[in-house]
């Protein structure tokens, strides 16, 4: 067998999984409520962590974490994200519980450990996609 033929089966079969998934969804519809498939949950997180750029990353807070800024820094999240990430971070909110793909909890490990600037760049520039709009 030539191997442009070897090659051109995995490709053959790769086309033919992807018609079967992308007929699977189109048959079930696109519906924000529904919990999102292994793969797509997979290409959202690694599209999330491309998604902010390497100089952000390790990017501090210019602000000490003094009690008047960690005040002041309370009442601006209850006045401009707890309406979808509720004011403890858990996103059970009218509009968090209902947003494709679901918010991240803000208190898991995963959100906790990601840099200064990561957090500053997804709030700036926002989530494309997504229900995170850019607070530039």
């Amino acid at each position: 067998m030539k191997p442009w033929k070897i090659a051109f089966i995995p490709l053959l079969v790769a086309i033919a999984l992807m018609i079967a998934v992308a007929w699977r969804e189109v048959r079930h519809g696109f519906s924000a409520r529904a919990e999102p498939s292994a793969i797509e949950t997979f290409m959202a997180t690694a599209a999330r962590k491309m998604a902010v750029p390497s100089i952000y990353k390790n990017l501090q807070n210019p602000l000490p974490a003094s009690p008047e800024n960690i005040q002041a820094v309370m009442a601006h999240f209850a006045d401009h994200c707890a309406t979808c990430h509720a004011n403890d971070g858990d996103g059970d909110t009218l509009f968090g519980e209902n947003m494709y793909p679901n918010l991240p909890d803000l208190r898991s490990a995963e959100t906790q450990d990601k840099s200064d600037g990561a957090l500053y760049f997804t709030i700036q520039n926002g989530v494309r996609l997504s229900g995170m709009p850019a607070f530039g």
